[in-house]
């Protein structure tokens, strides 16, 4: 698969730009194996959903997903993509593939 194509499935499937999410907002990415809160507060973006990384909010960077591969769509979790986060302690994990992006209310 190129990653024009790649590219374009994804913006096709949907997802949501970091960057746009206010703050008090919250995202829900359910990927393959987990379903995750990302919360944008004042200071940044807290996640929570992983009973080993993150079970409480935890404060991470998100630079954004990847196709799999080191070509990364920087500030968008989409759909058919794996999220990328890292922790403040220098982990980086990638998810499973994120199956469904939305914004609670």
């Amino acid at each position: 698969k190129h990653l024009n194509d790649a590219l374009l499935e994804s913006q096709v499937e949907g997802g949501a730009w970091l960057n746009k999410l206010e703050v008090g907002k919250k995202l829900e990415v359910k990927t393959q194996n987990r379903t995750y809160t990302i919360e944008k507060r004042e200071d940044g973006l807290y996640i929570s959903g992983h009973p080993k990384y993150c079970p409480e909010p935890t404060k991470v960077t998100i630079p954004g997903s990847t196709f799999g591969g080191s070509s990364i769509r920087v500030g968008f979790i989409g759909r058919g993509l794996y999220m990328e986060i890292n922790f403040p302690n220098g982990k980086v994990v990638t998810t499973s593939k994120i199956e469904d992006v939305q914004e609670l209310e």
